[in-house]
């Protein structure tokens, strides 16, 4: 018997909140340089905030599950990873390629106004996710180069490997990481290959796989432990002005705590205890069209406030940063119901009738 016993994808609503939370975490990291380089009281966005970044461990935690979940089932077939794949694409590349050319537009029609940093970006690199010695024209979409390269390896295994052999697979990537932390890192290429975030996939692979078997009373503690470890690291982090993204750092830290989390998530919404608001749900549901979009968000509320000379006292820097996440928020779920589900519809309808209606089937956002 495979690992997975379940082989129907749902809907997890643990997770999907998570995920809005971590596109949240990920837009105030953003408002901590918005609010110092534009205004001119004192910061409120500072220490703990600055590690708001690790809502992006948290993502590449839940995109491991998800696409272990996604697999299950569907092993030793070329035509499901070609399908896999297909999926991967129509679900990260048309929101990313509309924010993509967002920048570039504004590049021809207002070059000042984005700065001389973009200057030394390949456009067509940026276009496909082809790793570069900088950001991709989109800032962030540089988390979705590691997602591409997680995608090409999972692709591989459903095609070759049987199903029972996945955790294995998974377990040799995780030690050919450990082996590649003592080596040289030259290229664009090696740092994907090597970076040790590579283990916060495989721990959310490996979760898929697993967590129904995870005993009710120990799921229960992974929640508290998992959220202790991770306010506990970033608190430790602040403490020792240890700002810095270091990698290796932020996947034991991090990476660890998210799994947890998500272990803890999961086995509570399966004993149903947990029953999230559909406005929290709704902010999940519109992570990925958040994520993509807020920087442009933040960038123009900042320059707006940076003039507006409302930008010294406390008060009108907590009303600065509450409406600008806020206006984050909205403008993403705008994003995602106007622009992001149509183009899944759209293009979604286009493999329907590839491959098993399984790997079809929605479970969550890449």
């Amino acid at each position: 018997m495979s690992p997975s016993e379940d082989h129907s994808p749902r809907y997890f609503s643990s997770i999907q909140v998570l995920r809005g939370m971590a596109a949240v975490l990920v837009v105030v990291y953003h408002l901590v340089d918005a609010e110092r380089l534009y205004g001119q009281g004192q910061a409120l966005l500072s220490g703990i905030a600055r590690l708001g970044y690790a809502g992006v461990d948290v993502f590449f935690v839940i995109s491991g599950f998800v696409m272990t979940t996604i697999a299950a089932g569907q092993y030793r077939s070329i035509k499901n990873a070609g399908v896999f794949l297909a999926r991967r694409a129509i679900r990260i590349l048309p929101l990313y390629w509309f924010y993509t050319s967002a920048v570039v537009a504004l590049l021809v029609l207002a070059p000042t106004a984005v700065g001389t940093m973009y200057h030394e970006k390949s456009v067509l690199a940026s276009y496909l996710l082809w790793p570069q010695d900088s950001f991709p024209l989109l800032q962030v979409g540089w988390t979705l180069i590691y997602e591409a390269y997680f995608y090409i390896l999972m692709a591989l295994a459903i095609s070759v490997l049987n199903e029972r052999w996945v955790p294995i697979f998974l377990g040799a990537w995780a030690a050919a990481l450990v082996s590649l932390q003592s080596v040289h890192v030259s290229t664009p290429w090696q740092a994907v290959l090597a970076n040790p975030m590579g283990w916060e996939f495989i721990a959310g692979g490996l979760i898929g796989i697993y967590w129904k078997r995870v005993p009710a009373r120990l799921g229960h503690w992974c929640l508290p432990v998992g959220v202790a470890g991770f306010v506990g690291g970033a608190a430790t982090l602040s403490h020792l002005g240890l700002y810095d993204q270091d990698a290796l750092r932020r996947a034991l830290i991090f990476g660890s705590s998210s799994a947890l989390v998500v272990v803890g998530l999961l086995v509570r919404e399966q004993r149903r205890l947990f029953k999230p608001h559909r406005l929290l749900r709704a902010v999940g549901d519109a992570s990925y069209s958040i994520y993509l979009s807020h920087l442009f968000v933040v960038t123009a509320a900042a320059h707006v406030w940076g003039r507006s000379h409302l930008n010294t006292t406390g008060l009108e820097h907590v009303v600065f940063i509450t409406a600008t996440l806020v206006l984050a928020i909205a403008v993403g779920t705008a994003s995602f119901h106007w622009l992001e589900s149509p183009a899944s519809r759209i293009f979604g309808g286009l493999l329907k009738k590839v491959g098993n209606p399984v790997m079809h089937k929605q479970l969550s956002h890449p």
